[in-house]
């Protein structure tokens, strides 16, 4: 690893990656309720 210091570079993005897809996974399984907005007439 000391003579490809880039590979680190690459696995930390593959690791933010993977991170933001399961944390998008998860925000998207437990997506709060819709509120429907009443508007009045004017």
């Amino acid at each position: 690893m000391k003579k490809r210091p880039w590979l680190w570079i690459v696995f930390a993005f593959l690791v933010l990656i993977a991170s933001w897809a399961v944390l998008l996974k998860i925000a998207a399984d437990h997506r709060p309720a819709t509120v429907e907005l009443q508007t009045r007439e004017r």
